[in-house]
């Protein structure tokens, strides 16, 4: 069952890059912004948005030193993603797609363990265009956390704690709140603060500004951090808990104090 759902989802895939008759298989990803970032054992991992609209593996893995030097780059056999939310924890590395309830798991050399559905209730409702969508994800101690944002409502959230049993998804905890100091594009990019047991969230504001702030365990008590410059895709922290952002144009700098 599992691998027919894995056919299905990249037949889907490919399908979604073809125009018409004509299929254009090219490679095609050298202009393509990057998205969220992770950093893992010294590096910094991301994914680009695949643009190119063409069919084939059009996303890849790449690789950060801790100078911000992408020194290696490895072929996914995706496509049609965009936007790919990332975490790790402390060995693999997870991925979220936007527009599914999808959890890919894989490892640092981009080697596919799993894909998994973060199914929930209000989510199997509707089948093809899901209510709740990618917003995030996190490892939090010894879970994988998921953010989700109303398909209908930027301002509307869902962090979902996943405990991973034998590589299944299991919900410990569904929490849904508002922030409503969010503009249309909303959050986009989750991070934790194991120090503080709590999340950091990139995001726009009612302003069409882009924010860093901070929320709790439960996704409440919002700290604005910082208003930052330029349109930022990805946060992330290391071991020393600096903090660290993702641009399109495949740069990565620490946010300075």
């Amino acid at each position: 069952m599992i691998k027919h759902q894995f056919m299905v989802f990249m037949t889907l895939l490919i399908l979604s890059c073809q125009n018409g008759l004509e299929v254009d298989t090219t490679k095609h990803t050298a202009t393509d912004p990057i998205a969220d970032i992770t950093y893992l054992k010294g590096y910094f991992y991301t994914t680009n948005l695949d643009n190119s609209a063409n069919a084939g593996p059009q996303i890849d893995l790449y690789k950060f030193d801790d100078e911000f030097n992408p020194i290696d780059r490895f072929e996914l056999d995706l496509n049609g993603q965009g936007y790919l939310a990332a975490a790790n924890d402390g060995t693999n590395l997870y991925f979220q797609p936007r527009f599914t309830d999808y959890i890919l798991k894989m490892t640092p050399l981009g080697e596919l363990f799993w894909f998994r559905s973060d199914r929930f209730e209000d989510n199997d409702k509707d089948s093809t265009f899901m209510f709740w969508r990618g917003r995030g994800i996190a490892w939090a101690d010894t879970n994988l956390v998921a953010l989700y944002r109303h398909k209908d409502d930027s301002m509307l959230y869902r962090g979902r704690y996943l405990h991973l049993n034998n590589d299944t998804l299991q919900t410990i905890s569904d929490t849904t709140v508002t922030w409503n100091h969010l503009n249309d594009s909303g959050a986009f990019s989750l991070g934790y603060n194991p120090e503080k047991k709590g999340f950091l969230v990139l995001a726009t504001n009612s302003l069409n500004q882009s924010i860093l702030f901070e929320v709790d365990n439960y996704f409440q008590n919002i700290v604005i951090l910082d208003t930052l410059e330029g349109t930022p895709m990805g946060v992330t922290l290391d071991e020393t808990l600096d903090i660290y952002l993702s641009y399109p144009d495949r740069r990565i700098e620490k946010l300075t104090d």
